[in-house]
């Protein structure tokens, strides 16, 4: 398979609506990602990596789809060109790697705790969601998330919080911006707030070992 140098060539993303299902005591990632954009070919390469692709549909139609491992690709025809719609669902595993999306470990009174963070920077991201996964391919991103929720656990992302509905946390659209800034996490936070003299609020946030002076 020869694969484009820059997958951008082929694809340029706009809009990106990432839904993510993880299970933190099954360490497993259950994902659905929707993007808009435009194809300049009919010939279509996106990044993956770790990920099982279940289906690939263009416009509500079943694509076939072929996996390239070797160069953390899939690619599948679509039948015209222009501004299209592609919904892909997967899924994948929380790892100990630090890389994608993952757990961090610590103890509080005795007991065994964790956050789930992420890190996409460089070329991380595509271990979490199939994406262009290249600088260049500016998006915006509209993350639902659910999880395992307990009691008292906190949910952060890249933007704030507009609803939650049937155990599902949605935020709001990104900025235009590269598929490693993406960020969120969520466990047993404990948190700080202050405001700017311009009005901006700022916050800190760390696990409930650490105790937050006023």
């Amino acid at each position: 398979m020869t694969v484009p140098k820059r997958l951008l060539e082929n694809f340029t993303p706009i809009n990106y609506q990432l839904y993510l299902d993880i299970n933190r005591s099954a360490k497993l990632i259950q994902g659905k990602t929707t993007i808009k954009g435009i194809a300049k070919n009919d010939k279509i390469y996106l990044h993956q990596k770790f990920l099982t692709i279940k289906t690939v549909n263009y416009q509500g139609q079943a694509l076939k789809f072929k996996v390239d491992d070797e160069n953390e690709t899939f690619s599948f025809q679509i039948p015209q060109t222009g501004e299209i719609e592609l919904e892909i669902t997967y899924q994948t595993q929380l790892t100990d790697t630090m890389m994608g999306i993952y757990p961090s470990y610590y103890q509080l009174n005795g007991k065994n705790r964790q956050i789930i963070g992420t890190q996409f920077e460089t070329t991380f991201a595509r271990q979490a969601f199939p994406c262009i996964d290249e600088p260049a391919a500016k998006a915006t991103f509209e993350l639902a998330l659910k999880f395992d929720e307990m009691p008292g656990e906190t949910v952060l992302a890249n933007m704030p919080e507009k609803a939650c509905q049937d155990g599902v946390h949605y935020f709001l659209p990104t900025v235009k911006m590269s598929t490693y800034l993406v960020a969120f996490a969520f466990g047993e936070l404990q948190a700080k707030y202050a405001e700017t003299k311009s009005g901006v609020k700022i916050g800190v946030f760390a696990t409930k070992l650490t105790r937050l002076k006023n």
